[in-house]
């Protein structure tokens, strides 16, 4: 939503054809396209399992999504819900798809305030492997936030 009007315009924001598999920005939400199963998401109903498949990928999403950042002049908060999939993460207690998570963020250079809370909530959480809680300390240290 710009200026008080809801934004219409579908954008494809990732593409990745072997896996058939494309997720397309509405402007108040999300399609993802899966093998023609099309999913449609949105903040207030929202579930980050149909992006999890992005992470075992993010040499190409990353790339994709730096590409339309810069030529849109936008952040990825403005297209990708980052924010909204880390906390979908930790609250169902998806270790793996964390651990390529961090990965991915890192990449993107996208850490904030709202992600780290949303990983310090990994701290005393041994449904996460102490290895992964351990990067998650490491990187947030690093970034100056608290674990």
């Amino acid at each position: 939503m710009k200026n008080g009007k809801i934004n219409n315009m579908e954008k494809r924001i990732i593409y990745l054809p072997d896996l058939q598999y494309e997720c397309y920005f509405l402007g108040n939400g999300w399609k993802i396209v899966k093998e023609d199963k099309i999913r449609n998401i949105y903040i207030d109903s929202f579930y980050g399992y149909p992006f999890y498949i992005i992470f075992e990928n993010t040499e190409t999403v990353t790339e994709q999504l730096k590409m339309r950042i810069n030529k849109d002049n936008i952040t990825l908060s403005d297209i990708f819900p980052i924010e909204l999939i880390v906390k979908d993460m930790v609250n169902h207690q998806q270790g793996y798809w964390l651990d390529l998570c961090i990965d991915f963020i890192i990449k993107m250079n996208c850490l904030n305030e709202d992600i780290a809370k949303n990983l310090g909530e990994t701290k005393h959480n041994k449904h996460f492997s102490q290895k992964l809680r351990h990067t998650i300390k490491r990187i947030l240290f690093i970034n100056n936030f608290d674990y």
